[in-house]
Protein backbone atom coordinates (compact mmCIF):
# COMPACT_ATOMS: atom_id res chain seq x y z
CA UNK A 1 0.00 0.00 0.00
CA UNK A 2 1.38 3.33 -1.04
CA UNK A 3 1.61 5.82 1.79
CA UNK A 4 2.75 9.40 1.45
CA UNK A 5 4.42 10.79 4.52
CA UNK A 6 5.62 13.80 2.56
CA UNK A 7 3.66 17.05 2.43
CA UNK A 8 3.86 17.71 -1.25
CA UNK A 9 0.69 19.15 -2.70
CA UNK A 10 -2.95 19.42 -2.19
CA UNK A 11 -6.08 18.09 -3.68
CA UNK A 12 -8.52 20.37 -1.91
CA UNK A 13 -8.87 22.52 1.13
CA UNK A 14 -10.49 22.01 4.48
CA UNK A 15 -12.91 24.63 5.77
CA UNK A 16 -10.22 26.13 7.99
CA UNK A 17 -7.45 25.92 5.43
CA UNK A 18 -9.57 27.37 2.67
CA UNK A 19 -10.03 30.52 4.70
CA UNK A 20 -6.29 31.16 4.69
CA UNK A 21 -5.58 29.98 1.13
CA UNK A 22 -3.20 27.34 2.47
CA UNK A 23 -3.06 23.89 0.90
CA UNK A 24 -3.75 20.67 2.71
CA UNK A 25 -0.99 18.11 2.71
CA UNK A 26 -0.93 16.41 -0.60
CA UNK A 27 -1.56 13.81 -0.38
CA UNK A 28 -3.22 13.35 2.76
CA UNK A 29 -5.38 12.04 -0.02
CA UNK A 30 -2.68 9.62 -1.22
CA UNK A 31 -2.11 8.29 2.29
CA UNK A 32 -5.72 7.29 2.80
CA UNK A 33 -5.98 3.62 3.83
CA UNK A 34 -8.41 2.98 0.98
CA UNK A 35 -5.84 3.50 -1.77
CA UNK A 36 -4.80 0.25 -3.35
CA UNK A 37 -1.38 -0.97 -4.36
CA UNK A 38 -1.86 -0.34 -8.04
CA UNK A 39 0.61 -2.77 -9.51
CA UNK A 40 1.89 -6.28 -9.22
CA UNK A 41 5.01 -7.66 -10.84
CA UNK A 42 4.83 -6.58 -14.46
CA UNK A 43 4.22 -9.15 -17.18
CA UNK A 44 7.18 -9.32 -19.56
CA UNK A 45 5.61 -11.15 -22.48
CA UNK A 46 5.76 -9.16 -25.73
CA UNK A 47 2.69 -7.39 -26.98
CA UNK A 48 2.19 -9.26 -30.24
CA UNK A 49 -1.37 -8.27 -31.01
CA UNK A 50 -2.20 -5.06 -29.20
CA UNK A 51 -5.89 -4.27 -29.14
CA UNK A 52 -6.75 -1.43 -31.46
CA UNK A 53 -7.41 1.92 -29.86
CA UNK A 54 -10.77 3.57 -30.69
CA UNK A 55 -10.90 5.45 -33.96
CA UNK A 56 -9.30 8.90 -34.20
CA UNK A 57 -6.89 8.26 -31.31
CA UNK A 58 -3.38 8.16 -32.69
CA UNK A 59 -0.56 6.77 -30.62
CA UNK A 60 3.00 7.69 -31.49
CA UNK A 61 6.35 8.12 -29.85
CA UNK A 62 6.19 11.86 -29.36
CA UNK A 63 9.41 13.83 -29.33
CA UNK A 64 9.04 14.88 -25.74
CA UNK A 65 11.74 16.81 -23.97
CA UNK A 66 12.71 14.35 -21.26
CA UNK A 67 13.87 17.22 -19.08
CA UNK A 68 10.31 18.56 -18.93
CA UNK A 69 8.77 16.94 -15.89
CA UNK A 70 5.89 18.37 -13.90
CA UNK A 71 4.03 17.09 -10.89
CA UNK A 72 3.38 17.26 -7.16
CA UNK A 73 4.06 13.65 -6.17
CA UNK A 74 7.40 11.94 -6.87
CA UNK A 75 7.25 8.82 -9.02
CA UNK A 76 8.52 6.57 -6.22
CA UNK A 77 5.50 7.58 -4.13
CA UNK A 78 2.82 7.81 -6.82
CA UNK A 79 3.70 4.59 -8.63
CA UNK A 80 2.83 6.29 -11.92
CA UNK A 81 5.28 5.70 -14.82
CA UNK A 82 7.27 8.73 -15.87
CA UNK A 83 6.06 8.38 -19.47
CA UNK A 84 2.38 8.02 -18.49
CA UNK A 85 1.16 11.11 -20.40
CA UNK A 86 3.59 11.13 -23.35
CA UNK A 87 1.82 8.60 -25.57
CA UNK A 88 -0.71 10.89 -27.23
CA UNK A 89 -0.71 14.50 -28.34
CA UNK A 90 -2.13 17.20 -26.07
CA UNK A 91 -5.18 17.93 -28.27
CA UNK A 92 -6.29 14.30 -28.25
CA UNK A 93 -5.56 14.02 -24.53
CA UNK A 94 -7.69 17.09 -23.89
CA UNK A 95 -10.58 15.61 -25.87
CA UNK A 96 -10.34 12.30 -24.02
CA UNK A 97 -10.16 13.79 -20.53
CA UNK A 98 -12.86 16.40 -21.04
CA UNK A 99 -15.23 13.75 -22.42
CA UNK A 100 -14.40 11.11 -19.83
CA UNK A 101 -17.65 9.75 -18.29
CA UNK A 102 -18.23 10.86 -14.71
CA UNK A 103 -19.95 7.66 -13.60
CA UNK A 104 -17.10 5.58 -12.25
CA UNK A 105 -15.76 3.76 -9.20
CA UNK A 106 -13.79 5.32 -6.32
CA UNK A 107 -10.57 3.43 -6.99
CA UNK A 108 -10.66 4.33 -10.69
CA UNK A 109 -11.14 8.01 -9.85
CA UNK A 110 -8.32 7.81 -7.29
CA UNK A 111 -5.92 6.46 -9.90
CA UNK A 112 -6.80 9.25 -12.33
CA UNK A 113 -6.24 11.95 -9.68
CA UNK A 114 -2.98 10.27 -8.69
CA UNK A 115 -1.80 10.28 -12.31
CA UNK A 116 -2.77 13.94 -12.78
CA UNK A 117 -0.69 14.91 -9.73
CA UNK A 118 2.28 12.58 -10.34
CA UNK A 119 5.64 13.88 -11.52
CA UNK A 120 5.72 12.76 -15.14
CA UNK A 121 7.25 13.78 -18.45
CA UNK A 122 5.42 15.93 -20.97
CA UNK A 123 5.55 19.36 -22.49
CA UNK A 124 3.72 22.46 -21.28
CA UNK A 125 0.67 21.71 -23.42
CA UNK A 126 0.23 18.34 -21.70
CA UNK A 127 0.67 20.03 -18.33
CA UNK A 128 -2.08 22.53 -19.16
CA UNK A 129 -4.44 19.67 -20.05
CA UNK A 130 -3.70 18.03 -16.69
CA UNK A 131 -4.35 21.33 -14.90
CA UNK A 132 -7.63 21.88 -16.74
CA UNK A 133 -8.74 18.34 -15.85
CA UNK A 134 -8.03 18.95 -12.16
CA UNK A 135 -10.06 22.17 -12.33
CA UNK A 136 -12.89 20.32 -14.04
CA UNK A 137 -12.95 17.83 -11.16
CA UNK A 138 -12.85 20.54 -8.47
CA UNK A 139 -9.22 19.99 -7.43
CA UNK A 140 -8.41 23.66 -7.94
CA UNK A 141 -5.79 23.97 -5.19
CA UNK A 142 -3.81 21.15 -6.80
CA UNK A 143 -4.31 22.72 -10.22
CA UNK A 144 -2.97 26.06 -8.97
CA UNK A 145 0.10 24.42 -7.43
CA UNK A 146 0.75 22.42 -10.59
CA UNK A 147 0.44 25.23 -13.13
CA UNK A 148 2.88 27.38 -11.15
CA UNK A 149 5.58 24.91 -12.22
CA UNK A 150 5.18 26.01 -15.84
CA UNK A 151 6.61 29.01 -17.63
CA UNK A 152 3.52 31.21 -17.85
CA UNK A 153 4.51 33.33 -20.79
CA UNK A 154 1.61 33.38 -23.23
CA UNK A 155 -2.12 34.12 -23.27
CA UNK A 156 -3.17 30.46 -23.15
CA UNK A 157 -1.14 29.53 -20.07
CA UNK A 158 -1.94 32.77 -18.26
CA UNK A 159 -5.68 32.36 -18.87
CA UNK A 160 -5.61 29.01 -17.06
CA UNK A 161 -3.30 30.37 -14.36
CA UNK A 162 -5.69 33.27 -13.78
CA UNK A 163 -8.64 30.89 -13.58
CA UNK A 164 -6.98 28.72 -10.94
CA UNK A 165 -5.86 31.80 -9.00
CA UNK A 166 -9.39 33.21 -8.94
CA UNK A 167 -10.89 29.86 -7.93
CA UNK A 168 -8.42 29.51 -5.04
CA UNK A 169 -8.44 33.13 -3.87
CA UNK A 170 -4.79 33.58 -4.87
CA UNK A 171 -5.65 36.81 -6.61
CA UNK A 172 -2.78 39.00 -5.40
CA UNK A 173 0.00 36.99 -7.06
CA UNK A 174 -1.93 36.70 -10.31
CA UNK A 175 -2.76 40.40 -10.49
CA UNK A 176 0.77 41.54 -9.68
CA UNK A 177 2.02 39.37 -12.53
CA UNK A 178 -0.58 40.69 -14.95
CA UNK A 179 -0.03 44.32 -13.98
CA UNK A 180 3.67 43.85 -14.75
CA UNK A 181 3.06 42.05 -18.06
CA UNK A 182 -0.27 43.13 -19.49
CA UNK A 183 0.38 41.34 -22.80
CA UNK A 184 -0.32 38.04 -21.02
CA UNK A 185 -4.08 38.61 -21.19
CA UNK A 186 -6.49 40.06 -23.72
CA UNK A 187 -9.28 39.98 -21.13
CA UNK A 188 -9.87 43.69 -20.59
CA UNK A 189 -12.20 43.11 -17.63
CA UNK A 190 -9.50 41.10 -15.87
CA UNK A 191 -6.96 43.82 -16.62
CA UNK A 192 -9.17 46.48 -15.03
CA UNK A 193 -9.94 44.23 -12.06
CA UNK A 194 -6.26 43.57 -11.41
CA UNK A 195 -5.40 47.24 -11.72
CA UNK A 196 -8.08 47.94 -9.12
CA UNK A 197 -7.04 45.04 -6.89
CA UNK A 198 -3.26 45.41 -6.93
CA UNK A 199 -2.52 48.64 -8.75
CA UNK A 200 -4.02 52.10 -9.01
CA UNK A 201 -7.74 52.73 -8.59
CA UNK A 202 -7.36 55.96 -10.57
CA UNK A 203 -5.76 54.20 -13.53
CA UNK A 204 -8.34 51.42 -13.29
CA UNK A 205 -11.14 54.00 -13.52
CA UNK A 206 -9.53 55.74 -16.51
CA UNK A 207 -9.03 52.42 -18.34
CA UNK A 208 -12.54 51.28 -17.52
CA UNK A 209 -14.11 54.47 -18.88
CA UNK A 210 -12.13 54.29 -22.11
CA UNK A 211 -12.81 50.57 -22.68
CA UNK A 212 -16.48 50.94 -21.82
CA UNK A 213 -16.79 53.67 -24.45
CA UNK A 214 -15.26 51.24 -26.95
CA UNK A 215 -17.83 48.58 -26.04
CA UNK A 216 -15.31 46.14 -24.59
CA UNK A 217 -17.57 44.91 -21.78
CA UNK A 218 -20.87 43.11 -21.71
CA UNK A 219 -23.68 44.75 -19.70
CA UNK A 220 -23.30 42.57 -16.60
CA UNK A 221 -19.50 42.84 -16.44
CA UNK A 222 -19.71 46.57 -17.08
CA UNK A 223 -22.12 47.14 -14.19
CA UNK A 224 -20.11 44.94 -11.79
CA UNK A 225 -16.85 46.69 -12.65
CA UNK A 226 -18.46 50.10 -12.28
CA UNK A 227 -19.87 49.17 -8.86
CA UNK A 228 -16.48 47.80 -7.77
CA UNK A 229 -14.73 50.98 -8.87
CA UNK A 230 -17.25 53.16 -7.05
CA UNK A 231 -18.04 51.25 -3.87
CA UNK A 232 -18.83 54.43 -2.05
CA UNK A 233 -21.70 55.06 -4.49
CA UNK A 234 -22.73 51.48 -5.17
CA UNK A 235 -26.28 52.20 -4.00
CA UNK A 236 -26.63 54.28 -7.14
CA UNK A 237 -26.15 51.20 -9.32
CA UNK A 238 -28.98 48.94 -10.42
CA UNK A 239 -27.31 45.55 -10.15
CA UNK A 240 -28.19 42.83 -12.66
CA UNK A 241 -29.70 39.49 -11.73
CA UNK A 242 -27.14 36.85 -10.79
CA UNK A 243 -26.82 34.59 -13.83
CA UNK A 244 -25.48 31.26 -12.59
CA UNK A 245 -25.20 29.50 -15.99
CA UNK A 246 -22.81 32.16 -17.32
CA UNK A 247 -20.92 32.80 -14.07
CA UNK A 248 -17.14 33.03 -14.48
CA UNK A 249 -14.54 33.06 -11.70
CA UNK A 250 -14.00 36.77 -12.37
CA UNK A 251 -17.75 37.44 -12.13
CA UNK A 252 -17.80 35.61 -8.80
CA UNK A 253 -15.08 37.87 -7.42
CA UNK A 254 -16.74 41.00 -8.78
CA UNK A 255 -19.99 40.09 -7.04
CA UNK A 256 -18.08 39.37 -3.85
CA UNK A 257 -16.20 42.65 -4.23
CA UNK A 258 -19.43 44.62 -3.91
CA UNK A 259 -20.67 42.57 -0.97
CA UNK A 260 -22.99 40.22 -2.85
CA UNK A 261 -22.55 36.58 -1.86
CA UNK A 262 -23.11 34.02 -4.60
CA UNK A 263 -23.82 30.48 -3.30
CA UNK A 264 -21.63 27.87 -4.99
CA UNK A 265 -24.03 24.94 -4.65
CA UNK A 266 -25.48 25.33 -8.17
CA UNK A 267 -22.26 26.45 -9.83
CA UNK A 268 -19.82 24.03 -11.51
CA UNK A 269 -17.76 21.96 -9.09
CA UNK A 270 -14.69 24.06 -9.89
CA UNK A 271 -16.29 26.78 -7.71
CA UNK A 272 -16.86 24.46 -4.75
CA UNK A 273 -13.68 25.42 -2.88
CA UNK A 274 -14.92 29.03 -2.83
CA UNK A 275 -17.84 27.71 -0.77
CA UNK A 276 -15.43 26.87 2.05
CA UNK A 277 -14.58 30.47 2.90
CA UNK A 278 -14.89 31.73 6.46
CA UNK A 279 -18.17 33.53 5.83
CA UNK A 280 -19.87 30.41 4.41
CA UNK A 281 -22.52 28.76 6.54
CA UNK A 282 -21.93 25.32 7.98
CA UNK A 283 -24.41 23.83 5.51
CA UNK A 284 -22.66 25.51 2.58
CA UNK A 285 -19.36 24.02 3.74
CA UNK A 286 -20.95 20.58 4.06
CA UNK A 287 -22.40 20.80 0.55
CA UNK A 288 -19.07 21.93 -0.89
CA UNK A 289 -17.04 19.19 0.81
CA UNK A 290 -19.58 16.57 -0.29
CA UNK A 291 -19.23 17.58 -3.93
CA UNK A 292 -15.44 17.60 -3.79
CA UNK A 293 -15.16 14.31 -1.90
CA UNK A 294 -17.41 12.44 -4.34
CA UNK A 295 -15.06 13.25 -7.23
CA UNK A 296 -12.02 12.18 -5.22
CA UNK A 297 -10.77 15.77 -5.07
CA UNK A 298 -10.89 16.04 -1.28
CA UNK A 299 -9.78 13.49 1.35
CA UNK A 300 -12.67 11.68 3.01
CA UNK A 301 -11.55 12.59 6.52
CA UNK A 302 -12.04 16.28 5.75
CA UNK A 303 -15.64 15.54 4.76
CA UNK A 304 -16.20 13.74 8.07
CA UNK A 305 -14.53 16.59 9.96
CA UNK A 306 -16.91 19.05 8.31
CA UNK A 307 -19.99 16.98 9.22
CA UNK A 308 -18.87 16.90 12.87
CA UNK A 309 -17.89 20.57 13.15
CA UNK A 310 -21.28 21.79 14.38
CA UNK A 311 -24.51 20.89 16.15
CA UNK A 312 -27.72 20.40 14.20
CA UNK A 313 -30.54 22.57 15.51
CA UNK A 314 -33.31 21.26 13.26
CA UNK A 315 -34.23 18.25 11.13
CA UNK A 316 -35.42 17.48 7.64
CA UNK A 317 -33.69 17.70 4.27
CA UNK A 318 -29.91 17.95 4.39
CA UNK A 319 -29.92 18.01 8.18
CA UNK A 320 -31.28 14.45 8.38
CA UNK A 321 -28.20 13.35 6.47
CA UNK A 322 -25.91 15.25 8.84
CA UNK A 323 -27.65 13.81 11.90
CA UNK A 324 -27.27 10.30 10.44
CA UNK A 325 -23.54 10.78 9.88
CA UNK A 326 -23.02 12.16 13.38
CA UNK A 327 -25.00 9.32 14.98
CA UNK A 328 -23.06 6.65 13.13
CA UNK A 329 -19.78 8.40 13.89
CA UNK A 330 -20.56 8.21 17.63
CA UNK A 331 -21.53 4.54 17.65
CA UNK A 332 -18.53 3.48 15.55
CA UNK A 333 -16.29 4.71 18.34
CA UNK A 334 -17.17 1.59 20.35
CA UNK A 335 -16.82 -1.74 18.49
CA UNK A 336 -18.79 -3.50 21.22
CA UNK A 337 -22.01 -1.66 20.33
CA UNK A 338 -24.07 -3.09 17.49
CA UNK A 339 -24.31 -0.20 14.97
CA UNK A 340 -27.12 -1.77 12.92
CA UNK A 341 -29.79 0.85 13.68
CA UNK A 342 -27.47 3.75 12.96
CA UNK A 343 -26.22 2.04 9.80
CA UNK A 344 -29.74 1.59 8.47
CA UNK A 345 -30.59 5.23 9.21
CA UNK A 346 -27.36 6.43 7.60
CA UNK A 347 -27.93 4.32 4.48
CA UNK A 348 -31.50 5.57 4.06
CA UNK A 349 -30.58 9.26 4.28
CA UNK A 350 -27.84 9.22 1.63
CA UNK A 351 -29.45 10.61 -1.49
CA UNK A 352 -26.16 10.42 -3.39
CA UNK A 353 -24.95 6.91 -2.70
CA UNK A 354 -21.39 7.83 -3.68
CA UNK A 355 -21.13 9.49 -0.28
CA UNK A 356 -21.40 6.05 1.31
CA UNK A 357 -18.12 5.01 -0.32
CA UNK A 358 -16.46 8.29 0.63
CA UNK A 359 -17.47 8.13 4.28
CA UNK A 360 -16.60 4.43 4.47
CA UNK A 361 -13.03 5.48 3.77
CA UNK A 362 -13.12 8.09 6.50
CA UNK A 363 -14.28 5.44 8.97
CA UNK A 364 -11.98 2.70 7.65
CA UNK A 365 -10.07 1.86 10.85
CA UNK A 366 -13.21 1.90 13.00
CA UNK A 367 -15.32 -0.11 10.56
CA UNK A 368 -12.75 -2.89 10.37
CA UNK A 369 -12.75 -3.28 14.16
CA UNK A 370 -16.25 -4.75 13.92
CA UNK A 371 -16.62 -8.46 13.33
CA UNK A 372 -19.15 -9.36 10.66
CA UNK A 373 -19.31 -12.79 12.26
CA UNK A 374 -20.75 -11.33 15.46
CA UNK A 375 -22.74 -8.60 13.73
CA UNK A 376 -24.65 -10.00 10.77
CA UNK A 377 -25.24 -6.74 8.95
CA UNK A 378 -24.83 -6.64 5.19
CA UNK A 379 -24.53 -2.84 5.18
CA UNK A 380 -21.60 -3.03 7.61
CA UNK A 381 -19.86 -5.59 5.41
CA UNK A 382 -20.30 -3.49 2.27
CA UNK A 383 -18.92 -0.39 3.98
CA UNK A 384 -15.96 -2.43 5.23
CA UNK A 385 -15.24 -3.55 1.66
CA UNK A 386 -15.45 0.04 0.42
CA UNK A 387 -13.36 1.39 3.27
CA UNK A 388 -10.02 -0.18 2.39
CA UNK A 389 -8.54 -1.81 -0.66
CA UNK A 390 -8.68 -5.61 -0.62
CA UNK A 391 -9.55 -5.78 3.07
CA UNK A 392 -11.13 -9.24 2.63
CA UNK A 393 -10.28 -12.32 0.53
CA UNK A 394 -11.32 -11.48 -3.01
CA UNK A 395 -13.22 -14.58 -4.18
CA UNK A 396 -15.08 -14.97 -0.90
CA UNK A 397 -16.15 -11.32 -1.00
CA UNK A 398 -17.28 -11.46 -4.63
CA UNK A 399 -19.33 -14.59 -4.00
CA UNK A 400 -21.01 -13.09 -0.92
CA UNK A 401 -21.88 -9.86 -2.74
CA UNK A 402 -23.25 -11.73 -5.75
CA UNK A 403 -25.35 -14.06 -3.60
CA UNK A 404 -26.80 -11.12 -1.70
CA UNK A 405 -27.66 -8.78 -4.58
CA UNK A 406 -27.60 -10.89 -7.75
CA UNK A 407 -26.29 -7.82 -9.57
CA UNK A 408 -24.86 -9.91 -12.39
CA UNK A 409 -26.47 -12.78 -14.19
CA UNK A 410 -24.82 -16.16 -13.40
CA UNK A 411 -23.27 -16.17 -16.87
CA UNK A 412 -21.80 -12.68 -16.58
CA UNK A 413 -20.57 -13.31 -13.02
CA UNK A 414 -18.77 -16.44 -14.20
CA UNK A 415 -17.23 -14.47 -17.07
CA UNK A 416 -16.04 -11.72 -14.70
CA UNK A 417 -14.47 -14.18 -12.29
CA UNK A 418 -12.78 -16.05 -15.13
CA UNK A 419 -10.88 -12.88 -15.99
CA UNK A 420 -8.98 -13.28 -12.71
CA UNK A 421 -8.07 -16.90 -13.42
CA UNK A 422 -6.98 -16.21 -16.95
CA UNK A 423 -3.26 -16.43 -17.60
CA UNK A 424 -1.98 -13.19 -19.08
CA UNK A 425 0.24 -13.68 -22.11
CA UNK A 426 -0.13 -10.21 -23.64
CA UNK A 427 0.95 -7.16 -21.67
CA UNK A 428 -0.27 -3.62 -22.14
CA UNK A 429 1.62 -0.53 -21.09
CA UNK A 430 0.50 1.21 -17.92
CA UNK A 431 -0.15 4.53 -19.63
CA UNK A 432 -2.88 7.12 -20.01
CA UNK A 433 -4.61 5.75 -23.10
CA UNK A 434 -5.15 2.31 -21.57
CA UNK A 435 -6.23 3.67 -18.18
CA UNK A 436 -8.79 6.00 -19.78
CA UNK A 437 -10.04 3.17 -21.96
CA UNK A 438 -10.46 0.91 -18.91
CA UNK A 439 -12.37 3.67 -17.10
CA UNK A 440 -14.74 3.94 -20.06
CA UNK A 441 -15.42 0.22 -19.86
CA UNK A 442 -16.30 0.61 -16.17
CA UNK A 443 -18.67 3.48 -16.94
CA UNK A 444 -20.38 1.35 -19.58
CA UNK A 445 -20.75 -1.48 -17.07
CA UNK A 446 -22.26 0.86 -14.47
CA UNK A 447 -24.69 2.11 -17.12
CA UNK A 448 -25.98 -1.36 -17.94
CA UNK A 449 -23.44 -3.06 -20.23
CA UNK A 450 -22.34 -5.56 -17.57
CA UNK A 451 -19.99 -7.46 -19.90
CA UNK A 452 -17.88 -4.30 -20.21
CA UNK A 453 -16.68 -5.03 -16.66
CA UNK A 454 -14.86 -8.11 -17.95
CA UNK A 455 -13.12 -6.01 -20.59
CA UNK A 456 -12.02 -3.48 -17.97
CA UNK A 457 -10.69 -6.18 -15.64
CA UNK A 458 -8.72 -7.84 -18.42
CA UNK A 459 -7.19 -4.53 -19.49
CA UNK A 460 -6.16 -3.64 -15.93
CA UNK A 461 -4.62 -7.08 -15.51
CA UNK A 462 -2.76 -6.78 -18.81
CA UNK A 463 -1.22 -3.59 -17.40
CA UNK A 464 -0.09 -5.54 -14.33
CA UNK A 465 -2.73 -3.97 -12.07
CA UNK A 466 -4.48 -7.06 -10.70
CA UNK A 467 -4.82 -5.76 -7.08
CA UNK A 468 -6.56 -2.67 -8.43
CA UNK A 469 -8.75 -4.77 -10.72
CA UNK A 470 -9.87 -6.88 -7.75
CA UNK A 471 -10.88 -3.84 -5.71
CA UNK A 472 -12.71 -2.34 -8.69
CA UNK A 473 -14.68 -5.57 -9.15
CA UNK A 474 -15.76 -5.54 -5.49
CA UNK A 475 -16.66 -1.85 -5.64
CA UNK A 476 -18.71 -2.53 -8.76
CA UNK A 477 -20.74 -5.21 -6.97
CA UNK A 478 -21.70 -2.67 -4.28
CA UNK A 479 -21.97 0.63 -6.14
CA UNK A 480 -23.61 -0.96 -9.18
CA UNK A 481 -26.31 -2.29 -6.85
CA UNK A 482 -26.69 1.14 -5.20
CA UNK A 483 -27.18 2.73 -8.62
CA UNK A 484 -29.89 0.20 -9.42
CA UNK A 485 -31.71 0.65 -6.11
Amino acid sequence: MIRACLLIALVGASPVQAQNNTPISAIEWLSQPSLAPIAERKVTAPENNPEKIPAKIIISNLKTNKDEKYGLIPQEISGIPENFWTEIDSDTLHQLLMNQPRSNLPSADDLLIRALLATTAGDTNVLLVRVETLVDRGAVQAAYSLIKQAQIENIQSFELFAKTALLTNNVEEMCVRLNGARHLSNNEALRVYCQLHSGSRTIARINFSALKALGEFGPITSTLLAASLNKENKKNFTLPEVNLPTMTPLDFHLWNNIGQTVPTKNLPISFATLGLKKSSTWLEKIQATERLSITGSLPADILLQTYNSGEVATSGGDWDRVLAVQALNRVLSDPIIDPSNELNYFWETQQDKKLIATLSRAWSDRLLEFSTTNIDNDLLFQMQVLSRQNAFPFKMTMKRLQNKHQLLSPKVFKEVMSMFDKEIFVSKEFRAINILKAMRFISKALNGDRLALSKAILLYREMGLTPLAQQLAMEFMIIGNLNDS
